[in-house]
């Protein structure tokens, strides 16, 4: 009995000093885990701010494009607009210039004949 008394202290130590190892080893990596999970926190932060400041940037990016196609778009309106006043503005000296040589055929017709015009009544 004093045999199996004596293996079962040393295995009973050998179980403390695994568990006393187990303990440290536990203590160890979890000083290791605190280390390394508080840079890589760290990271995660500094990556979500810059992805948010690149977000803020391409949306302002993109309002200032949409900005410049309205102005275009206004300025190319305008444009048309003045094109389209000055079309006019051209039709109507012509139909106007039209009008007095017509008139003026008219009369050098009328006044150079000496026949009456049968076609007025």
């Amino acid at each position: 009995m004093v045999v199996e008394t004596a293996t079962q202290e040393r295995t009973s130590r050998a179980f403390e000093q695994a568990a006393m190892s187990n303990g440290d080893a536990a203590t160890f990596s979890i000083g290791v885990t605190q280390r390394v999970i508080g840079p890589l926190t760290e990271l995660a932060i500094a990556a979500t701010k810059e992805s948010a400041h690149l977000a803020a940037e391409l949306q302002i990016v993109a309002l200032e494009a949409c900005l410049e196609t309205l102005e275009s778009t206004r300025r190319a309106l305008t444009l048309m607009g003045a094109s389209a006043r000055l079309v006019t503005q051209a039709s109507d000296r012509l139909q106007t210039a039209a009008m007095d040589t017509g008139r003026r055929i008219r009369e050098a017709l009328e006044s150079g004949s000496g026949v009456p015009d049968t076609t007025r009544r």
